[in-house]
């Protein structure tokens, strides 16, 4: 009997720490495979990278009441003054927003074309332009969070088209700097894109979605961005760091130089 009850509380309790794991993870997230926890001033909790190369893993996640995740977004900022290249490829062709796209309440994603010329040798739109310099472009009533760098007199921005995410089972992760990662613990979608930098000094990414859920039969519609402690940041890495990779490489070269100049000797 005792045994019994010590298996059913057992049971209670994996239970119960799986449903809080699974409400813990937020609607949508993004992370770069590799990454750091480190500060990116002044927020002090992000996934950084130096390398300008690299996978990024954005992911939705469904809830029980969710019934889709749709005109999702990838939002990356850009320090003000900055132009470069930011190749981003995946298994959907994510592609370059610049005109409007119609979201399902009859709101507008992006709500204004794009003004700036902020990634070179991109075609754009009409008007060439790939870039905004203001939050002008969030859905009509949105206001999100205003997590560094993702403020207007901080940053330019860029946006990419991502699609919807389905809801399948155990698919979506929990990428949280706070805590250890916890690995296949929601339902939803991951997607996985190479990404590769040139000229910026920093890139920083979040994503937002068009949610949709019912409750009690009562349907519901909102925008949702990844909280703060779920972004990501590739960053050009400080001059000691490239310093210390030099020294790194000079430390193994040194004794190659030595052998090849004995053996002319002998």
């Amino acid at each position: 009997m005792k045994s019994t009850k010590l298996l059913i509380g057992l049971v209670a309790a994996v239970s119960l720490l799986f449903a809080q794991c699974t409400l813990a993870v937020p609607i949508f997230q993004v992370y770069i495979d590799g990454a750091t926890t480190d500060t990116m001033e002044p927020d002090e909790d992000t996934w950084v990278i130096t390398s300008s190369a690299f996978d990024l893993i954005v992911s939705g996640a469904y809830g029980p009441s969710t019934i889709s995740l749709t005109e999702v977004t990838l939002l990356i900022s850009v320090p003000e003054g900055e132009t470069g290249t930011i190749s981003i490829t995946g298994a959907d062709g994510a592609t370059l927003l610049t005109e409007k796209t119609a979201a399902p309440d009859g709101c507008f994603n992006p709500n204004v074309d794009a003004v700036l010329d902020l990634i070179e040798n991109e075609p754009g739109n009409g008007a060439g332009y790939d870039g905004y310099s203001n939050k002008d472009f969030l859905p009509e009533g949105v206001g999100f969070n205003n997590h560094y760098p993702f403020k207007a007199d901080i940053s330019n921005f860029v946006l990419y088209d991502i699609g919807s995410f389905a809801d399948s089972s155990n698919a979506v992760s929990n990428y949280s700097t706070e805590e250890p990662i916890a690995y296949n613990v929601a339902d939803g979608q991951e997607n996985i894109y190479s990404v590769l930098v040139e000229g910026f000094s920093s890139v920083h990414f979040d994503v937002y979605g068009y949610v949709q859920t019912e409750k009690k039969g009562v349907c519901q519609s909102t925008w949702a961005i990844n909280p703060a402690s779920h972004d990501a940041a590739y960053m050009v890495p400080e001059p000691a760091t490239i310093l210390l990779l030099g020294l790194g490489s000079t430390v193994l070269v040194r004794p190659r130089r030595r052998r090849q100049l004995r053996s002319r000797l002998l």
